[in-house]
C-alpha cells in the first residue's frame, strides 16, 4: 500500500518527539527528586504537608480550567490536521479568551469558598495559620498564569514541537534547582520564601513559552476571535468535558483533604512524597502520550480509524510497558530508595506509592489514548456523565471507609478498583462510538500486559525474598537489575508483536550496521 511510507514517516515523528520529551523527563525527574528531597529537609514534614493541602486546595478549582484544556487541545489539533490555518486561528484566538475568563473564575472561586475552607476545615495549626495563607494566594497567582498559558502549550503539542518543551523544561529545573539553594540561605519563613519563589519560576517559564509560539505559529500572531458554532462548540465540549474534570479533581485532591482531616498533615506529607515519586516515574507514560496523542486525533480528522485503532491500542500497551519497566524495581526496592532519598521518611510512604504505582499501570492501559480517541470524536456528553460517575464514587466511599476505622491506604486501594471499572465504561464507548473492537483490545493490550506481568514478576519476588530489600547498594543494584531484565525479556516474548519485533531489529540492524 501507498501508505506505508506516511505511515514510517509519523512514526518516525513520534519515535523523535519521544526522545525529545524523554531527555526532558529524565533531567527533570532526577532534578525534581532530588529538590523535593532537600525541601522536604528544609521545611519539615509538617510544612510540606501543609504546602502540599493548602495548594490542593486551589488545584482543587482547576477542574475548570481543566475541562477547556482538552477541548483546546481537540479543536486546534484537528484544524491543523485537516490544515486549515484560518481555523486554527479562531481555535487559538477563543481559547485565549475562554481561558482568560476561566482563570477569573477560579480567582473568585478561591478567594470565597476556598479562602473559607482554609480557614475553617483544613487541619493546620494556629500559629502556621499565616504563612498557609501566602501560599494559598501565590497557589492562585501561579495557578492563574498557568491557565493563560494553555491555549500556547495547546498549539505547540497540535504542531508536534517536543524539542521546545524540551529546552524549556531544562530551564525550568535548572530555576528550581536554584530555589533548593536559595531557599538554604534566606532569612524570611522557609515556607512562604518556598511558595514566592517557584511563583517567580512559572512566570518566567510560561513567558518564554508565549514569546516563542508568537515568533513560530502564525495562528498564535493573529486574533480571529467568532462567536459561531465553533465558539459554541467549544464550550459545549468543555462543557460536557467538564464532568471528566471534575472526577478527577475529586479522585486526586479530594481525597488528599480526606486523609487531611481524618489524620492531619503528617499524613498529607506521605501522600505528597509518594505522588512527586509516582509523578516523577509516570513522566516516562506521559512524555511518550504527548507525543502519540496528536497523531490520534489527526488520524481521525482524515478518516483513517482503523490506524487510529491501532495507534490507540498500541499507545495503550507500550505506556504500560514503559511505566512497568520503572515501576517493578521501585517496588521492588521501595523502602532502600526511600530510606537514601530522604532524610526522615513519613510514615505510610511506601506502601502508599505502591497503591499510586499499581494505579498508575490500570491506567496506562485504560487512560490515556482511549481519553484522547473519544475527544476526538467530539461526542463525549455520554461517555463523560457515565465514567465520571463511577469516578466520582471513590470520596464518598472513601470517607465511610476511613470513618469505619480502616487504615489510610485502603483509600488507595479503592483507586485501583475504581480505575479498572472506569476504564472498562471507556473502552466500551470508543467500541460505540469510534468502532473500536473488544477482540483486538483484549488480544493486543490485555493478554499482552498481564502476559508481560506474569512473566516478568517471579524471579524478581524470588530474589527480594532472600535478598531482602536493601542488603547494601550491591544487593539493591542486582535485584534492580534483575528486575529490569525480566520485564524487558518478557516484553519482547508476548509485550510486543511479531512485526514489532521484526520492525525493531530492522531499526537496530540501520544504527549498528552489519559489519
Amino acid at each position: 500500500m501507498n501508505a506505508s511510507p506516511s505511515i514510517s514517516g509519523n512514526s518516525r515523528r513520534i519515535a523523535r518527539n519521544t526522545v525529545f520529551l524523554y531527555f526532558r523527563m529524565l533531567l527533570t525527574m532526577a532534578i525534581t527528586l532530588y529538590t523535593s528531597r532537600v525541601v522536604l529537609a528544609v521545611l519539615g514534614i509538617e510544612d510540606f504537608g501543609i504546602y502540599d493541602v493548602v495548594s490542593s486546595v486551589v488545584t482543587m478549582f482547576a477542574f475548570l480550567n481543566s475541562s477547556m484544556v482538552t477541548s483546546t487541545q481537540r479543536y486546534i489539533t484537528v484544524a491543523i490536521g485537516k490544515e486549515d490555518g484560518e481555523e486554527a486561528s479562531k481555535v487559538f484566538s477563543n481559547a485565549v479568551r475562554i481561558h482568560l475568563l476561566i482563570g477569573l473564575a477560579v480567582i473568585l472561586l478561591c478567594e470565597t469558598v476556598g479562602l473559607w475552607f482554609l480557614e475553617h476545615k483544613l487541619v493546620i495549626p494556629a500559629e502556621r495559620m499565616p504563612a498557609a495563607r501566602w501560599v494559598f494566594q501565590l497557589s492562585l497567582l501561579s495557578f492563574f498564569i498557568n491557565v493563560t498559558q494553555v491555549p500556547y502549550n495547546a498549539v505547540i503539542i497540535a504542531h508536534e514541537k517536543m524539542d521546545v518543551f524540551a529546552y524549556i523544561s531544562i530551564l525550568d529545573v535548572l530555576l528550581k534547582l536554584g530555589i533548593v539553594f536559595l531557599l538554604k540561605i534566606v532569612s524570611i519563613d522557609k515556607l512562604v520564601a518556598y511558595a514566592i519563589l517557584t511563583f517567580i519560576v512559572t512566570q518566567i517559564i510560561r513567558s518564554l513559552y508565549r514569546i516563542y509560539c508568537r515568533h513560530h505559529f502564525e495562528e498564535c500572531g493573529r486574533r480571529v476571535f467568532s462567536r459561531d458554532g465553533l465558539y459554541k462548540g467549544m464550550l459545549k465540549f468543555a462543557g460536557w468535558n467538564l464532568f471528566g474534570s471534575l472526577a478527577w479533581m475529586m479522585r486526586d485532591q479530594g481525597i488528599n483533604i480526606l486523609l487531611n482531616v481524618f489524620f492531619g498533615p503528617v499524613v498529607n506529607a506521605a501522600r505528597g512524597t509518594a505522588t512527586k515519586v509516582s509523578s516523577a516515574v509516570q513522566g516516562f507514560v506521559s512524555n511518550f502520550s504527548t507525543a502519540i496523542n496528536p497523531q490520534i486525533t489527526k488520524n481521525y480528522a482524515q478518516g483513517r480509524l482503523d490506524k487510529m485503532e491501532e495507534l490507540a491500542c498500541r499507545g495503550a500497551r507500550f505506556s504500560f510497558l514503559i511505566l512497568f519497566v520503572i515501576a517493578l524495581p521501585l517496588m521492588m526496592t521501595m523502602d532502600t530508595v526511600l530510606g537514601w532519598w530522604l532524610v526522615e521518611v513519613p510514615d505510610n510512604t511506601g506502601i502508599f506509592l505502591q497503591f499510586i504505582l499499581l494505579d498508575s499501570l490500570i491506567n496506562a492501559v485504560f487512560s490515556n489514548p482511549l481519553i484522547t480517541s473519544l475527544m476526538a470524536t467530539g461526542n463525549i456528553r455520554n461517555y463523560q456523565i457515565t465514567v465520571s460517575a463511577i469516578m466520582l464514587l471513590v470520596v464518598p466511599a472513601g470517607y465511610f471507609l476511613l470513618k469505619g476505622g480502616m487504615p489510610a491506604y485502603s483509600v488507595f486501594a479503592l483507586l485501583c478498583l475504581v480505575s479498572i471499572v472506569a476504564g472498562l465504561a471507556r473502552y466500551r464507548f470508543c467500541v460505540r462510538q469510534i468502532g473500536y473492537h473488544w477482540s483486538f483490545f483484549f488480544k493486543d493490550v490485555i493478554a499482552r500486559v498481564l502476559g508481560t506481568a506474569v512473566l516478568a514478576v517471579p524471579l524478581p519476588l524470588l530474589v527480594r525474598h532472600y535478598l531482602g530489600s536493601g542488603n547494601g547498594f550491591a544487593g539493591f543494584a542486582a535485584l534492580c537489575l534483575i528486575a529490569v531484565a525480566c520485564v524487558a525479556l518478557a516484553s519482547l516474548a508476548v509485550g510486543i508483536s511479531r512485526e514489532e519485533r521484526l520492525m525493531l531489529k530492522a531499526e537496530l540492524a540501520k544504527k549498528f550496521g552489519k559489519g
